[in-house]
């Protein structure tokens, strides 16, 4: 089902960038929350963000305003690939110390 498969390119910058916030919802505010802002997150990487129009639940008529929303599956994937990175900077490194510890 898939096709042009290539290997993603470095996420390592933009998960770097990623500002992981404590938070509650204004109508909640016992229940705390670990997340992300959507306004914070489109400054790192706007494709991780969509506007949903806010519609009356009574009409469902657009009240002319937008809810931003994160698209948390996509931020899974970057996340995975820093990841990735990461292992792979730390095999080198421990590579690099067995070798001098060796010498």
């Amino acid at each position: 089902l898939k096709e042009n498969i290539v290997d993603a390119n470095s996420q390592w910058n933009d998960i770097k960038a990623v500002q992981v916030r404590n938070f509650n919802f204004k109508d909640d505010s016992s229940t705390k929350l670990l997340g992300v802002v959507a306004q914070e997150i489109e400054s790192v990487s706007a494709g991780l963000v969509t506007d949903i129009p806010d519609k009356d639940p009574t009409t469902n008529e657009d009240l002319g305003t937008v809810t931003k929303t994160v698209k948390y599956s996509v931020l899974y994937m970057k996340a995975i690939k820093a990841l990735q990175e990461a292992m792979a900077r730390i095999e080198t490194l421990e590579s690099k110390v067995a070798t001098l510890e060796g010498s």
